[in-house]
């Protein structure tokens, strides 16, 4: 994964969303955090992982992806904001198999708390290092992730062009 190319590719659809919407004055801190939340919340739901009471299976692999994608996009926000263009990753084998001593609702509730406080600088990479882990625990490699990001960066520039 080129982290710095989505980061890139993240400022551009932030300045140009920021520049159409007249938002040059406007903090959107909170909004870009809560905007995180949502997003999480809409790619558990796609999972049900925490529907305990229901036997209906998780939506397909697309649709989740998709939906963690929409995330990701509110967490290069939020790096953004706090001066990130580059950051080293993880190895994508040794995140694998932290992430395989998780629950999927554990890690869920805990991108909770990232996301709802303000983040300090030094704890960002922490927040996109479990991000990107969701991302492996769902199944998804990081090819799968860039080049699902790379897509839905393109729908959101597009939504930008029709007036969404």
């Amino acid at each position: 994964m080129k982290i710095e190319k989505l980061f890139s590719m993240q400022n551009e659809l932030n300045t140009r969303i920021v520049k159409e919407h007249n938002l040059e004055n406007v903090s959107l801190s909170d909004k870009r955090r809560l905007a995180f939340l949502v997003e999480l919340g809409e790619l558990a739901n796609e999972t049900r992982c925490f529907k305990y009471w229901s036997k209906r299976p998780a939506s397909e692999k697309e649709v989740i992806l998709e939906e963690y994608v929409d995330g990701l996009h509110f967490v290069l926000s939020i790096g953004l904001e706090l001066g990130f263009t580059e950051i080293e990753l993880p190895i994508e084998v040794e995140l694998t198999e932290k992430m395989d001593k998780i629950e999927l609702n554990h890690l869920f509730l805990s991108l909770y708390q990232w996301g709802a406080k303000s983040l300090l600088k030094q704890e960002f990479n922490l927040f996109l290092n479990e991000f990107l882990g969701l991302g492996v625990k769902l199944g998804f490699s990081f090819q799968e992730i860039e080049a699902a990001y790379l897509n839905k960066n393109a729908v959101n520039h597009e939504r930008q062009d029709s007036g969404y």
